[in-house]
């Protein structure tokens, strides 16, 4: 089966879809190569509402990546809709600074943090986890702008001659 990374909006979902892959991965690709672009968490309730509206079955399966810092975000993504969540860097900060022990304790905070979260919310299985349980509306209000440090901080600012001086 063929998985398609890098899916932005709805449109591009369901493309994916009528095009015959398996599943799409909702990516920024770390935010390097469009370092303004939405994550995936923020385009997940638009992918998969456009996916049910279309009768699109629940096999076709849709995966986050990047973002995911703890359990609580992995419970936010499925209830969103997500059957896959990534959770890359925290793995490998754990991996670079502990190695496999690192590692297993990433693992291990994260399901902690996840089974918490839904003792909290009164779940016990991760297939009752649904969108009920989250306010969305106004996820796209709480993006933030990152300051490009770039234009920002690296480049000494010219100052203008003044014209008497020329």
């Amino acid at each position: 089966p063929i998985v398609l990374k890098g899916v932005q909006c709805a449109e591009d979902a369901l493309l994916a879809y009528q095009h015959g892959v398996a599943g799409i991965i909702l990516s920024n690709h770390g935010g390097r190569q469009l370092d303004f672009a939405r994550s995936g968490i923020e385009i997940l309730p638009e992918v998969t509402s456009a996916l049910r509206a279309a009768g699109v079955p629940r096999s076709f399966e849709v995966w986050i990546d990047g973002g995911v810092r703890r359990g609580t975000d992995i419970f936010k993504a499925i209830a969103l809709g997500a059957t896959v969540v990534g959770i890359g860097r925290p793995v490998l900060y754990g991996l670079a600074s502990y190695g496999q022990e690192g590692v297993e304790h990433v693992v291990k905070l994260f399901k902690e943090e996840l089974e918490m979260c839904m003792a909290l919310m009164g779940v016990t299985s991760i297939d009752q986890i649904n969108h009920h349980y989250l306010c969305h509306n106004s996820l796209q209000q709480h993006v933030t702008h990152p300051t490009d440090y770039l234009r920002e901080d690296t480049y000494v600012k010219l100052t203008a001659v003044p014209f008497s001086r020329l």
